[in-house]
């Protein structure tokens, strides 16, 4: 009976590896090609698994991708969470929340492509979960911080959707064009360093635009 309990937890090991490593092989795919656009196929060469595993543990590529989503970005939402509830003034919640936006498309540059794929090409039932899942999170711990900066006098008076898309744009932007980084700039990679600058550029241009009083900033 111990053998047994034993082989079977050994499988439920092998299984969970298995699709961990679907998921790791879909991810770095992307990261390769700058592309969503990949082949159950070319996961499984990537991966060195059968194909069929994916329709094993995902059910179809959409329950794959939707799976990589939620492994990528879902632990992001519970350290926004505790960013927005901490005791920290506006500016500085949205200095860490910039730098950690942009800390998470340097990770995963394919994200907001991802998840704009899905929400365009799949049912209204699936495109509603994306937007529920990571957009709404994502639009509502800013929004919070907009009003926690105006309540303290230190932004000026924003609108939050308008702020949603701007900063996700400027954030994801450098992650999304990496064609212009390569033949405009000749820089082929985006390494540590040039996150780090990239994300502080951004977050200066950012609160000298929010902030009512820009020259402390400065």
């Amino acid at each position: 009976m111990g053998m047994t309990m034993k082989a079977k937890a050994s499988a439920e090991r092998v299984e969970a590896n298995s699709a961990d490593l679907l998921l790791d092989a879909t991810s770095a795919l992307m990261i390769e090609r700058n592309t969503v656009d990949v082949t159950f196929v070319e996961i499984a060469q990537k991966s060195g698994l059968n194909a069929a595993l994916i329709r094993y543990h995902f059910g179809s590529k959409l329950g794959m991708f939707m799976a990589l989503l939620e492994r990528d970005a879902g632990p992001t939402f519970d350290d926004l969470e505790r960013l927005v509830q901490s005791d920290m003034d506006a500016a500085q919640k949205l200095r860490h929340h910039v730098h950690g936006i942009i800390k998470v498309y340097f990770r995963y540059p394919y994200m907001n492509r991802l998840v704009a794929a899905l929400a365009v090409e799949t049912d209204s039932e699936t495109a509603r979960f994306i937007s529920e899942r990571f957009s709404r999170p994502l639009a509502n711990a800013q929004k919070a911080i907009l009003e926690q900066g105006e309540a303290e006098g230190l932004f000026r008076k924003l609108d939050p959707m308008l702020f949603y898309f701007s900063l996700v744009g400027a954030c994801d932007h450098l992650f999304n064009a990496r064609h212009s980084l390569k033949y405009a700039f000749g820089i082929e990679d985006i390494d540590d360093d040039l996150r780090r600058a990239y994300a502080a550029h951004v977050t200066g241009i950012l609160m000298r635009s929010v902030l009512v009083q820009p020259e402390i900033e400065a």
